[in-house]
C-alpha cells in the first residue's frame, strides 16, 4: 500500500472528523500529481433537524461542512448529478462540462468557475438494514486539467474510494451515535454514557438547581384536541427546553407536557450564577408559551418550580432499559412545588435557596407544607415587572 491508503485507513480507524478526512484525502491526491479543484461527500444522517451532511472542499477554502435541513431544498437535489445516478440506477458517471453537457446540471456553473473541466460522480451503498436512512454516500471530483481527467487518475480514485467509505462509515455512525445520545438523553448525559458510565446504579451526587414545568390543562384539552395536539404540544415544549439550554442547564427528561432540567454547581459556576440561570430560563419559558398560545384559541398556562439541592445523577432502571437522569428529595420537593402553582395563582414558585440568589426582585407567599415533608417551607414568586426599578 501507498502512504495515502494507510492514510486513510489511520483516519478510519482514529479519525474524529470528516471535514479533516476529505481535506486530507484531497491535498495527497493533489501531491500525487492530479490538479484537483474540487472535491465533495454528501452524507445522509438520522437526526431529527438535518437531512445530510454536504462536505465541499476546493484549494481555496479547504473544506466547508454543512447540515441541510429535511424541509430545505429538496427540489435541488432532484435536480443534481446524485438524483439522476439514483433514478437511473448508475453508480459511476463521468461528465465534462463545457460542451454538451455544460447546462445539464446547476452544479456544472460552480465547476467552471473553480477553474474545473469536468465532474467525476460516484455513489457508494453501505446496505446496513440496521440503519437504513444511512444508504451510503454520494462523491464527486473535478479537475483542471483541459482535458479532464486522464484514466489512470479516474483508476486511482476508484481504488481509493472503498477504503474512503469505510472510514466515513466509521465517522457516520460515531457521529450518528453522539447525536442520538445528545438528542434523546442529553449533552452532560450522552457523553457520560460515551466514557462508560452504563452500569446501572452508577453515578454521582452533584448540586444543581432544578427546573420543573408543566402545562396547566393539558389534559383536558387532549381530551377534545384535534389531530395537531402533538404538533402544539411539541412547540410548548420546545418554548420549555430552549432557554434551558441558551442558559447552560439540560433537559434531562420530557414528563409528558412538561420536562425536567437541571443546572449543576460546578467550580465553573457558583451556586447564584445556577440559581440566576434556571430563573433566567424560567423568565424566557413563560415569556415563550405565551407566544405559542397567541397561536391558539384555547390558551395554557406554564407552572414552573425552581429548586436547589443535592440529587443523584446516574444510571437508573431495568437491566436492559436504563435511564440517565437525577433523583433525590430535591427532586420530589420540586415537583410539589410545583403542583402548588395553581392554589396559590402565580406561574413561578422559588424555594428559598433560589430566591436568596435570584437577580430580580421577588416576594414571599408564606410558608406551606409540601405533601410528604413534615416541616413547612418559605416559598417565593416572582415580583410583579414594576418591582424591578421600585
Amino acid at each position: 500500500m501507498t502512504n495515502l491508503e494507510d492514510w486513510i485507513i489511520e483516519q478510519g480507524l482514529r479519525g474524529s472528523d470528516m471535514a479533516s478526512l476529505l481535506s486530507g484525502f484531497a491535498e495527497r491526491l493533489a501531491g500525487e500529481g492530479i490538479p484537483l479543484v474540487r472535491a465533495y461527500i454528501a452524507l445522509p444522517t438520522v437526526n431529527p433537524t438535518i437531512r445530510v451532511y454536504t462536505h465541499v472542499w476546493t484549494r481555496s477554502a479547504g473544506t466547508v461542512v454543512e447540515g441541510v435541513s429535511h424541509e430545505r431544498n429538496a427540489d435541488a437535489f432532484e435536480l443534481s448529478p446524485f438524483a439522476y445516478m439514483m433514478r437511473t440506477e448508475q453508480e459511476s458517471c463521468h461528465w465534462h462540462v463545457y460542451g454538451p453537457d455544460a447546462d445539464r446540471f446547476g452544479v456544472f456553473e460552480d465547476i467552471r468557475r473553480l477553474g474545473g473541466t469536468d465532474y467525476l460522480a460516484r455513489l457508494f451503498s453501505f446496505g446496513n438494514a440496521s440503519a437504513p436512512d444511512l444508504r451510503g454516500f454520494g462523491a464527486s471530483f473535478s479537475t483542471s486539467r483541459p482535458e479532464g481527467f486522464r484514466p489512470e487518475e479516474i483508476a486511482r480514485i476508484d481504488g481509493l474510494l472503498p477504503l474512503l467509505g469505510l472510514a466515513a462509515y466509521r465517522m457516520t455512525l460515531f457521529d450518528l451515535t453522539v447525536a442520538m445520545l445528545d438528542t434523546y438523553v442529553g449533552l452532560s448525559a450522552g457523553r457520560r454514557v460515551l466514557r462508560g458510565e452504563i452500569r446501572r446504579g452508577s453515578g454521582t451526587t452533584i448540586e444543581a438547581a432544578l427546573l420543573f414545568a408543566d402545562l396547566r390543562g393539558f389534559t383536558t384539552l387532549a381530551d377534545t384536541a384535534g389531530p395537531d395536539l402533538i404538533a402544539r404540544l411539541d412547540r410548548h415544549l420546545e418554548a420549555m427546553a430552549d432557554p434551558v439550554a441558551e442558559q447552560g442547564g439540560e433537559v434531562l427528561k420530557f414528563l409528558g407536557d412538561g420536562l425536567l432540567a437541571a443546572f449543576p454547581i460546578t467550580e465553573e459556576r457558583s451556586h447564584e450564577s445556577a440559581c440566576a440561570a434556571a430563573i433566567r430560563a424560567a423568565q424566557a419559558a413563560l415569556e415563550r408559551n405565551e407566544a405559542v398560545n397567541r397561536q391558539h384559541e384555547t390558551p395554557l398556562s406554564l407552572d414552573i418550580a425552581l429548586h436547589c439541592g443535592d440529587v443523584f445523577y446516574g444510571n437508573i432502571g431495568a437491566a436492559g432499559r436504563l435511564d440517565f437522569t437525577v433523583i433525590g428529595p430535591a427532586v420530589n420537593e420540586a415537583s410539589r412545588m410545583e403542583a402548588l402553582c395553581s392554589s396559590l395563582d402565580c406561574s413561578v414558585i422559588l424555594s428559598d435557596r433560589v430566591a436568596a440568589a435570584s437577580p430580580v426582585p421577588v416576594r414571599s407567599l408564606g410558608r406551606h407544607r409540601l405533601r410528604g415533608i413534615a416541616a413547612e417551607r418559605e416559598l417565593f414568586t416572582l415580583a410583579p415587572v414594576s418591582a424591578w426599578t421600585a
